[in-house]
């Protein structure tokens, strides 16, 4: 889908967000190549208790999007 999103629709930049502790999400930004740009300090409430927010990003024309597990590998 981020192989679609930034070769065919032309999106410059995919964010994915999680919670700070929830390291299989976290383990899938990894491997998507995506790099951690911060934390969303407090950012929604669950349960009444306020939830931090990983951000991970990937941008179209740093080759990452050609890394995908899946993807296109063809130069672009």
């Amino acid at each position: 889908m981020i192989d679609w999103a930034i070769g065919t629709r032309g999106l410059a930049r995919v964010e994915w967000h999680c919670a700070v502790d929830n390291q299989r999400s976290i383990a899938v930004a990894q491997r998507l190549g995506m790099t951690r740009e911060g934390v969303l300090r407090s950012a929604f409430s669950l349960d009444g208790a306020r939830q931090d927010v990983e951000v991970w990003s990937l941008l179209a024309g740093t080759g990452a999007e050609r890394r995908l597990p899946g993807g296109d590998r063809r130069a672009r």
